[in-house]
Parts: C-alpha cells; structure tokens; sequence
C-alpha cells in the first residue's frame, strides 16, 4: 500500500488526538486500555515522540483499526520532514551559489543565525529582487582579474554592498560632465607623493562623485567599480586590493574614466555583463593609462632610458610629469619594458594614507546602515 506523504509535517499525535476527542476519552482512558503511560501518550500527541510497531498495534486494537495506519502515519510524518529538509538544503545551497553566505555573515551583511525563510528575505533585499527566480539589475562598470563576462559571487556581493553604503559617502552637490577635466586636473595635482591620497575624497566630493573603499571579499578579483545611484550621483568604489600606490592612481583613474563616459554593464549572477565590455574597459585602460602620463612622453622616455632604466632617470621623469615614480615604474611594468622585480625601491603603500578619510568599511571599521 502506498503510504500519502503531505505536502506539511503532520505528526501521528494529532491523529491520535482526533480520535480521542471523537469518543470522549482521555488521555488516562487510552492509558488505562492500551497499558501505555500516560506520559507516552501525552508525548506522541505533543508530537515530542513517534508512534513504535509496539504502540502502533496497541492504539490500533483500542481503536478496532489496522497496526498498519499508525505505522503510516509515522512513516509520512517522517517522509514529509525529510522533504522538508531536502527543501530547506536545496534552497541553502541556491543562496550558497549566488552569493558568498559565510563572507557576508562574517561581515554583518546579512543576520549570521536565522532560518532559511529569514536569510532568503534577507537575501533578497540585498540583491534588491523580489525573489530568487529574478535576476539583480545593477549596472556597474567595473575593474578587476578575471572574466570580464561573468561576474562570481564575491563580486556580485562586492558590487551591491558598495551601491548599499554609498549613499552615506560625502558629497557636494550634483555631478556634472563639466566637473570632470577640471576635477581631475586637480586629483593629478595629488599624485606625486603618496601621502596627498588622503586629499582625493575631499576632490572627488567636490566633483559630486560619492567615494567608497570596500574590502575586497576573498575570490573576488576586484579593484574597483563605477555605478550609478541615480542620473546625478555616480560613485567610485576601491577595494585596495593591492596595497600600491600605482594600482591606487590607476584603479581610480580608470573608474572616472567609466564615469566621464558613462559606461555600465548589467550584473547578473549567470550571464555577467553584456557585449561590448571588453571594449569599454580598453577604452577606460587606455584613458586611464592617458592620463596619468601622457604616451608620447612615456614612449620618449622608454627610447631613451631603457632597457636598464636606472632609478635616478625615472624619478626625474616622473618628477617633469608632476607624478610619483611608483606610477611610473607600474605603467613600465604595464608595457612589460620591466621585469615586475625591477624599480621596486620606487614602492609606495597607500592604505594609511587613505583609509579612514573616505566613506570606508572592512579592515576592522563597519557601516551601520539605517534600514
């Protein structure tokens, strides 16, 4: 006989109950008639205990029915809770897919003890979607290692933590396209030594651009992200994944670039950005690259100084160009003209300049945000 397994837990106890209240009896009756204890009774029908073979055969003769009813009683109960939890493992591990649980928990992203119902809720409204067959329509533009056609899961989470904390970043009124050359002349006067980053948020604030420096999560490959709140108020984010001050001027110059032009690509947790990327992010390379010194300059240089490019050359030259020498040496590396182990003296460390000034979460600092 086929045992009907409910789509909800029902456990023998209520049966039980139903069938006590139909004849009037009570627990002590059934007691007293089928020599179980009381407290088993009590216990089968608060659902704390199942139905045995033993009990199974006892309840069945006091109730002139089958042994084999309660035992499928049992049975389906039991066949519904592990249904249950197969569901409940199903839908952990979709959560586990689409985002890095554990990181986030660890990081106050999301409640670290709740049940899967609450932490789906909670997933949802990070990724900002209504449920988890939709996909998360953030537009970002974004520098990082890896895939420029999909984004992973750490990325994903990256992404939408800094659009979450943005809107607490520090900023003078709206942005505009004429804001961007003279705001950037002015960030290029900052450039030559490494403790004038800490002055970069209080420029990009005053072009209008919201800042943020996020921690990088583990596996996410990600230096920085362009993006959008709304048509007037774009934000730079920066993981600082690499402590450097060449990687520092470029990943941020490559972001306004992505915000001088406007360029975006829309997240999604299986197909990642769309056609053309590759093309946008040459064109924020190249920019970036532009900027920081100009390729004429730099290619004289390379034809006059290298192969060896003795230490004192390239500070005087980065000096002419009013930029650190650490800058110089990552754009040689860059044209691979260096080896990476060359000119390493010219190394500078950002982070303690920086951080701390800006809108900044991670390396032991947390953004409460108002829900």
């Amino acid at each position: 006989m086929d045992t009907f397994v409910p789509a909800e837990p029902i456990p023998p106890g209520e049966y039980l109950q139903d069938e006590l209240d139909a004849r009037g009896w009570t627990h002590e009756d059934l007691s007293e008639v089928t020599g179980i204890t009381r407290r088993q009774i009590a216990n089968i029908v608060k659902g704390k205990s199942g139905v045995t073979p033993e009990s199974a055969k006892a309840i069945a003769a006091a109730f002139d029915q089958e042994p084999a009813t309660w035992m499928n009683f049992q049975v389906a109960f039991e066949l519904a809770n592990a249904a249950v939890e197969e569901r409940e493992i199903r839908k952990l591990a979709r959560l586990h897919e689409m985002l890095p649980i554990r990181e986030m928990r660890r990081r106050n992203w999301l409640p670290k003890k709740c049940s899967t119902e609450k932490l789906e809720d909670a997933v949802c409204s990070f990724l900002e979607i209504g449920d988890l067959s939709e996909r998360p329509k953030l537009c970002v533009a974004a520098r990082k290692s890896d895939d420029y056609t999909f984004n992973n899961p750490a990325q994903l989470a990256w992404y939408y933590r800094i659009k979450k904390v943005a809107p607490a970043a520090p900023v003078e009124g709206k942005y505009s396209d004429s804001n961007w050359a003279p705001g950037v002349e002015d960030l290029l006067k900052l450039a030559a030594n490494a403790e004038d980053a800490r002055r970069v948020p209080r420029v990009l604030a005053d072009m209008g651009i919201r800042f943020v420096l996020l921690q990088h999560i583990q596996r996410s490959k990600i230096d920085g992200v362009a993006m959008w709140l709304d048509d007037d108020s774009p934000v730079v984010g920066l993981s600082l994944r690499y402590d450097r001050l060449d990687n520092f001027w470029f990943s941020l110059l490559h972001e306004l670039v992505h915000i001088k032009h406007k360029h975006a690509s829309p997240v999604d947790e299986e197909i990642g950005p769309k056609e053309g990327l590759d093309d946008i992010e040459v064109t924020a390379n190249s920019e970036a690259s532009a900027t920081l010194v100009a390729p004429e300059k730099l290619e004289s240089f390379i034809r006059r100084c290298g192969p060896g490019f003795q230490m004192t050359r390239v500070v005087q030259f980065a000096r002419s160009q009013g930029i650190h020498p650490h800058i110089v040496a990552g754009q040689l590396r860059h044209r691979d003209v260096i080896k990476h182990y060359q000119l390493t003296k010219l190394n500078e460390k950002v982070a303690s300049h920086i951080k701390g000034q800006a809108l900044t979460e991670g390396w032991g600092d947390f953004i409460a945000l108002e829900h």
